[in-house]
């Protein structure tokens, strides 16, 4: 079969995102009118710090009204049945930066993609031969907090992160009704959870109706980050810390950029210390119907860091070379590539990068275990996850304190946020100055603890990994996440566009500070 050319795959991704887009609901629900459907727009203004007070009256006079404020990062989201609303508005308000329309689109991969395989809860059998022990029954199938040295002999011993840092996952939610996940709500902080999907109040719903998750892809990301160490299932990176479930994400896993700006302006708001993001999606810098989504993610994330957070997302499963200038040409991976968000991409149980994940030069930061389920694995390593890393799933799914084996760099990114979350209880600043809550360490500083404890990963010899080669088409299970064949590993061991600087390390980042 003739091979399609990587760059018009892409191209029509991005259309296909574009036209097939969810029409999202007005402020009183979506309607028709004589002008036609009901729509919702993004408006990001020149102020970064404010709206203008005429707003309001401009967005009326054009047939629209203003559903949603972001007065931190000077921006909005509109409602209007005029076909010509963003045209007329951007001519006749000369505050107005940019103006798109809002889409919904998928965020997170499908169980499928994910590979996912449930796990009820009872005791198991270690796995493999790693000598790693660790304090929770299913310790022995985490093998990927085994590479990261968050064990009894490793960082446990050491640093289990504090209950004073917070730990923001923007995702699906938490699962925590009818009952509440064992590996999620001891260390959840309920009150500070909100959900941001759809028209919210101002800084979210609280109700936990709104942000429960029935998916799952949220509640394994919470439990990667701080499942607690209580005798039952798992232990997360950092399981003394706190968690706040920002459900930026519906249960389809669909989901909008403002929703992940309001959690991050949210985050910031409240000097959460990690904001921890395995979601995204393509967006071009070239169409101008995007430049003000780009802008809106960009301004919550700087407004973010600004406020002590540190941002980090994954960079996804679509084994994309993103700085593959013929390839992704002008296009971006929002949030992972915006400017201030840590990359993560994600390796395997045999330390290689995985299959699907994307990569490239300047554009991965640091890597961690995210499993691939698709070809590094093997029967005797890792008979029942095949591959695949362990967490917390939603009961809607599996049944309640269910449990399942996934795959992807959706996994990789709380791995990581974990280790960021342990660096800032470490070795932040715990001192208490006047009243109000600070930022507890600078998210330049997290980020170079990060890297610099990283363990650097080399090139493959050959440089060239053809995966298809090594694992032929109809030896793997049907839906395995494996893109393209031949991925060209770039740079040294310190630094490549595998790895970035390297597997993240829980050990020695809580033991080794830059320059030790």
């Amino acid at each position: 079969m003739k091979k399609f050319p990587r760059h018009l795959y892409l191209a029509l991704l991005i259309f296909a995102l574009a036209i097939t887009a969810t029409p999202l609901a007005s402020f009183n629900g979506t309607h028709t009118s004589a002008q036609g459907l009901s729509k919702r727009y993004v408006i990001v203004y020149h102020q970064s710090s404010s709206i203008p007070k005429t707003a309001d009256d401009r967005v009326a006079r054009m047939g629209g009204q203003i559903i949603t404020r972001m007065d931190e990062i000077g921006a909005v989201v509109a409602t209007s049945s005029n076909p010509n609303f963003a045209a007329e508005l951007a001519q006749a308000d000369s505050s107005v930066s940019d103006i798109s329309e809002d889409i919904e689109i998928k965020m997170i991969p499908t169980p499928e993609e994910m590979g996912l395989n449930a796990m009820g809860d009872g005791p198991v059998e270690p796995p493999g031969s790693d000598t790693q022990t660790g304090p929770e029954p299913f310790y022995p199938f985490q093998w990927d907090k085994k590479r990261i040295r968050a064990s009894n002999q490793g960082s446990y011993a050491v640093q289990q992160g504090r209950p004073d840092v917070v730990v923001a996952v923007l995702d699906t939610g938490a699962d925590i009704l009818p009952v509440a996940h064992q590996d999620i709500a001891p260390n959840l902080d309920f009150a500070r959870s909100r959900s941001f999907v759809g028209v919210v109040p101002p800084g979210g719903d609280p109700n936990p109706a709104a942000w429960d998750d029935k998916n799952g892809h949220g509640s394994w990301c919470l439990s990667a980050v701080g499942a607690p160490i209580n005798a039952r299932g798992i232990s997360g990176v950092a399981p003394k810390v706190k968690l706040v479930a920002l459900k930026v994400l519906g249960d389809n896993g669909t989901g909008t950029y403002p929703a992940i700006a309001q959690g991050l302006i949210y985050a910031g708001v409240n000097k959460f210390d990690v904001a921890s993001m395995s979601l995204g999606g393509y967006l071009s810098k070239s169409i101008q119907t995007h430049q003000a989504l780009i802008k809106l993610v960009q301004r919550a994330v700087n407004f973010a860091r600004e406020n002590g957070v540190t941002p980090i997302a994954a960079l996804g499963n679509d084994s994309f070379d993103l700085s593959d200038g013929q390839f992704f040409r002008s296009y971006i991976d929002v949030p992972a590539e915006i400017d201030g968000v840590i990359g993560v991409s994600a390796t395997g149980y045999f330390n290689l990068k995985a299959s699907y994940s994307n990569y490239g030069m300047g554009k991965t930061d640091v890597s961690a275990p995210g499993g691939d389920f698709a070809v590094q694995t093997t029967s005797q390593t890792n008979p029942l996850g095949g591959g695949s890393v362990l967490g917390a799933w939603a009961q809607e799914v599996f049944g309640p304190n269910a449990y399942a084996f996934a795959s992807g760099t959706s996994m990789a990114c709380p791995n990581a946020a974990g280790v960021c979350a342990l660096i800032v209880s470490q070795f932040g600043d715990f001192t208490t100055t006047g009243s109000g809550r600070k930022a507890h360490m600078s998210p330049q500083r997290v980020e170079a603890y990060l890297q610099q404890t990283a363990n650097n990963q080399p090139c493959p010899d050959p440089d060239v990994v053809n995966y298809v080669t090594v694992f032929p088409v109809g030896t793997l299970p049907a839906g395995s996440p494996v893109g393209e064949p031949n991925q060209r590993c770039q740079g040294e061991a310190g630094y490549n566009n595998f790895y970035g600087k390297g597997i993240v390390d829980a050990f020695k980042a809580v033991t080794e500070a830059p320059g030790q």
